[in-house]
């Protein structure tokens, strides 16, 4: 194994001594942003010095060797490059967090300073409060503070939302407010919404014209053709039909009912036809419904003539009155 190590250059051997440390190894976070430094200087040196090939974005490389999100390598990047070493020494310390001291860097070095002697202080450095500076100064002199209203919050799809140190989740209306998205589109985006609301509106007309023509050319009423299906209805279903209490049949839509139509409807008992018979109009038809097996249909019918009512004890017998 020696031999192996000692046939590395010293970039590729501390690449190997680097990687996985963030596995193996319980890191505070100024020693991940050190880790970070270190192992993008390796990187850097193996690919100068011994021809590594580097592919896809460098902190999406060294995220995965330290097992950090690519989020928080560009973060720690930013703070090797920008902090200053008062800054730094309070990570060191405890005495910032990572955000923290991120957010700080983007400040000049009598700031930061500044802050790094808060936080020596035993002071509770907020990284908000750190970034609403930040945004203020990138503000400028021109900056004009806005005035949020009410409850549902704007300020997510507000152009000014990163500059903004008064955002909020609540805010309705604002003196300030530019929607980011309609702001942002280019002349191709705007050109294309614009052909899209043409074709709608295209549509919508060629739709309603098919639809003025196809009343146009319906059958009128005295047209149409009704027919007359004949049905099989078991014998205790005959007496609620003919009184009205079952209004409906429940069927499968193979004969091409339709609203008009007349149903005769035969009585059977035991597999026989009992000789009793109901006329019916179909007054109304149910379909395509939530809940209806598919191909099937409920008939509204009103009863217009039936033969052989009898009681119902002689229902029971079998005797038929014609």
């Amino acid at each position: 194994m020696l031999y192996r190590f000692m046939d590395m250059s010293e970039a590729m051997y501390e690449l190997r001594l680097l990687a996985g440390n963030g596995y193996t190894q319980e890191l505070t976070a100024y020693e991940k942003t050190r880790l970070v430094e270190r192992t993008k200087a390796a990187l850097i040196r193996a690919k100068e010095e011994d021809g590594l090939e580097i592919q896809g974005k460098m902190r999406d490389l060294v995220a995965a060797m330290i097992n950090e999100s690519s989020t928080n390598v560009a973060r720690m990047d930013a703070i090797n490059n920008n902090a200053t070493p008062e800054i730094k020494e309070q990570l060191k310390e405890g005495n910032l967090g990572i955000t923290a001291a991120y957010e700080a860097a983007k400040l000049d070095e009598d700031e930061q300073k500044e802050i790094a002697e808060k936080a020596a202080a035993g002071e509770n450095v907020r990284a908000k409060e750190i970034a609403e500076k930040v945004a203020e100064k990138k503000a400028g002199d021109d900056y004009e503070t806005p005035h949020p209203e009410s409850i549902t919050s704007l300020c997510y799809s507000c152009q000014k939302y990163k500059d903004c140190n008064v955002k909020t989740g609540t805010c309705q209306k604002c003196d300030q407010y530019i929607n980011k998205a309609e702001a942002e589109k280019t002349d191709e985006q705007r050109y294309s919404e614009e052909q899209d609301a043409i074709d709608r509106q295209t549509k919508k007309k060629l739709q309603e014209r098919a639809d003025a023509e196809k009343m146009e050319h319906l059958p009128s009423e005295g047209n149409i053709e009704h027919k007359q299906h004949e049905l099989k209805i078991v014998a205790s279903d005959y007496e609620d039909v003919i009184s009205g209490k079952k209004s409906f049949e429940l069927r499968k839509n193979d004969r091409g009912y339709k609203q008009g139509d007349s149903l005769k409807m035969l009585e059977f008992k035991d597999g026989k036809h009992t000789g009793r018979m109901i006329d019916a109009d179909i007054i109304y038809m149910l379909e395509d419904y939530t809940g209806l097996t598919e191909g099937y249909c409920i008939l509204g019918i009103r009863v217009t003539d039936y033969t052989g009512k009898v009681s119902e004890t002689d229902t029971e017998s079998g005797a038929v009155n014609v």
